[in-house]
């Protein structure tokens, strides 16, 4: 369903990830789903850009955005009492099972995991949350991270404890949760695969995604032995069952 909402709130957290929240009361977005967002009001960009809800409470919905190139660089000179044409949400997002479950949160891939934890934190699910960057000027959300979950760790790439989100898992005993759940660069999910973790990982997965309903098929991935479409069969998979180029 197109949409047609004013932005009220607009924030910048880093000098090049920001901030968008807008009024969209009588949905039931789950996490992993996403709107698409139109850019403009012409045809150029002609495609709209996916973006992932952080948060959702009375109404107020929160997308987080980075700044990557033309399109998202568009939409951060939007301000708040501008009007924005979203649709969705689309994805088949991911109902919320009551298991300890350990949050390993990559770069920008931070933004869906919010929203996962503000829902385990509203059901009272036990979570950690490890989370990612290469600088420190990098990390959002970081006091409310410390709220809601019981334990968090906070790593950066660069500084003088250098260290990436996977190399932290060796602080946790991670036999000790059921259940665990990524977001991050391909890059990542690719080693975390690797490490092969004694417990099941769902991965939110993030590509190309043209149309963002299924159609064009821009975002297939190999899973299980079959082509999987992201934006209508995902977002979020079972990591070990994702077949990487």
């Amino acid at each position: 369903m197109v949409r047609r909402v004013t932005i009220k709130k607009k924030q910048w957290f880093t000098d090049d990830i920001f901030g968008l929240e807008i009024y969209l009361p009588d949905i039931d977005p789950q996490p992993g789903q996403f709107f698409q967002v139109r850019v403009s009001t012409t045809y150029d960009p002609f495609l709209n850009r996916p973006i992932s809800v952080a948060s959702y409470k009375g109404g107020r919905l929160l997308m987080i955005i980075r700044v990557l190139g033309r399109g998202t660089k568009m939409l951060s000179q939007k301000e708040a009492g501008e009007d924005l044409q979203v649709l969705g949400p689309f994805g088949k997002g991911l109902r919320v099972k009551k298991k300890k479950s350990l949050l390993i949160a990559g770069g920008i891939g931070v933004a869906p995991l919010l929203f996962l934890a503000q829902k385990m934190h509203g059901k009272r699910i036990e979570f950690d949350f490890v989370y990612g960057v290469k600088r420190e000027k990098d990390l959002i959300k970081k006091s409310h991270i410390l709220q809601i979950a019981k334990h968090a760790i906070f790593v950066t790439e660069q500084g003088r404890s250098k260290m990436t989100v996977l190399g932290a898992l060796d602080m946790l005993d991670v036999e000790s949760y059921d259940i665990a759940y990524a977001c991050g660069p391909k890059i990542m999910l690719i080693e975390l695969q690797k490490l092969n973790l004694p417990i099941p990982v769902y991965a939110f997965c993030e590509d190309f995604l043209g149309c963002g309903c299924g159609l064009c098929l821009g975002c297939a991935i190999m899973y299980k032995g079959e082509y999987k479409r992201i934006c209508e069969d995902g977002p979020v998979f079972e990591l070990k069952g994702i077949e990487f180029n």
